[in-house]
């Protein structure tokens, strides 16, 4: 059975991941058993990698940072009585 992990709302298998990232299958497990986290694992560029000056091949999450969608009005009220 293939294990797969969900990276940014998507399943992948290990395999693919490697493709995508660059990151061999190999190296991506080793690092996941050490306890770093898929974002990490796939994001943190190997040192072969940083030679070639590459950052990270995902691009980066788009967004308020705040959840997944944005505020359409704010969740702030301002109150007469505070003035001075």
């Amino acid at each position: 059975m293939i294990k797969l992990h969900e990276f940014r709302g998507v399943r992948y298998s290990t395999p693919e991941l490697a493709a995508l990232s660059g990151v061999s299958s190999t190296l991506i497990n080793i690092r996941l058993a050490k306890g770093w986290t898929l974002e990490q694992a796939l994001c943190i560029p190997t040192p072969q990698q940083r030679k070639r000056g590459v950052v990270c091949n995902f691009p980066p999450l788009e967004g308020t940072g705040a959840g997944r969608h944005a505020q359409e009005t704010p969740n702030i009220a301002f109150s007469d009585e505070a003035k001075p």
